[in-house]
């Protein structure tokens, strides 16, 4: 929805690495694309943005799956600003080269 792409990934104090309660953000891959410390930084308010807009929806999203699904096709004001974030992740990510793009 965000064009954030995570793995989800176990943390200390799981109690199953069936529930991971932490994510994994690749940023060797980030690296590899040249990214640099000011650029981690944005990512981190990217994501902090996605959690802000997801807090301010969490009490009428429900429960399930099946639940959060219907929302997010449905609910236009959440589609605008999930949508605003996603095209300035775009915008972006799009900076920077994919290593081993010019072979293809």
């Amino acid at each position: 929805m965000a064009n954030i792409v995570t793995n989800k990934n176990t943390c200390p104090g799981d109690k199953s690495a069936l529930r991971p309660g932490g994510i994994r953000l690749g940023t060797p891959a980030m690296t590899s694309r040249g990214l640099v410390e000011s650029d981690f930084e944005r990512i981190a308010e990217f994501i902090h943005r996605a959690i802000e807009i997801y807090r301010k929806y969490e009490k009428v999203i429900g429960k399930t799956a099946k639940e959060f699904k219907k929302f997010t096709q449905e609910d236009e004001k959440f589609k605008e600003e999930i949508g605003q974030l996603a095209t300035e992740v775009t915008e972006f990510a799009d900076k920077f080269e994919m290593p081993g793009k010019e072979e293809f």
